[in-house]
């Protein structure tokens, strides 16, 4: 008994880490759709509409790097990051940061 115990207990511990997993994986996608839509219409802005599970956003743009344009969203460094995305425009990288 206890050993079926112990495997639900861990079926149930597996399905939480990947549920987490999925959330994150959701995350990087909305701020990667809100990062490309702002490189295709060629300037830097808060898209709108979803967030994910992130309560801030920020944006960021540069023409030197991708990293570069990461650094340079609102809040980096002053909150944690659960979604990141970065898209190449024409006239350089557009990058969405959601925080929790």
């Amino acid at each position: 008994m206890q050993r079926f115990v112990f495997r639900m207990l861990g079926t149930a511990m597996l399905l939480a880490i990947f549920s987490a997993a999925n959330v994150s994986a959701c995350d990087t996608c909305v701020a990667q759709q809100k990062a490309a839509k702002q490189a295709a219409e060629g300037r830097m802005r808060h898209v709108g509409g979803s967030m994910g599970s992130g309560r801030f956003e920020g944006v960021g743009f540069s023409t030197v790097s991708a990293d570069d344009a990461i650094r340079k969203c609102c809040y980096w460094g002053q909150r944690s990051p659960v979604g990141i995305g970065v898209a190449r425009g024409s006239n350089g990288w557009y990058a969405t940061v959601l925080y929790r």
